[in-house]
């Protein structure tokens, strides 16, 4: 050690050859072409004569019934309106939860979500 520097010294790291990758704002075209054909987004309400929805449901019965049915998901989330919004993983589980009809004992009807599975933009030359 030199000029009292105090501590080991390492060799100069080397982490192969640099890949290059797309700067800001752009993107592999591998990776953005890959799309999902299938809903992923779909809600679960409740068919009730009293209007009742999911507020008074067990959150464990309901992460049951979905488990036992199509099995794990990426997420479900309770609405402000009482119904749930289940995000699916594969296509088998989008075709699986449009066909179900009861969680447990409670009957339900299940539809694709109307604006999370479609994207809206502007494209522009130049």
């Amino acid at each position: 050690m030199v000029g009292g520097a105090v501590g080991p010294e390492f060799p100069p790291l080397s982490y192969g050859q640099k890949k290059p990758g797309p700067f800001s704002g752009q993107q592999n075209a591998s990776s953005s072409s890959t799309f999902t054909n299938f809903p992923t987004f779909f809600l679960v309400k409740r068919i009730s004569t009293i209007d009742e929805s999911f507020h008074s449901v067990s959150p464990f019965l309901v992460e049951k019934a979905i488990t036992s049915s199509i099995g794990d998901v990426k997420s479900t989330k309770k609405l402000r309106s009482g119904d749930l919004l289940v995000e699916v993983q594969s296509r088998k589980q989008s075709e699986q939860i449009v066909k179900l009809k009861k969680f447990s004992n409670i009957p339900i009807t299940v539809s694709p979500h109307a604006t999370l599975n479609s994207s809206k933009g502007v494209i522009t030359c130049g």
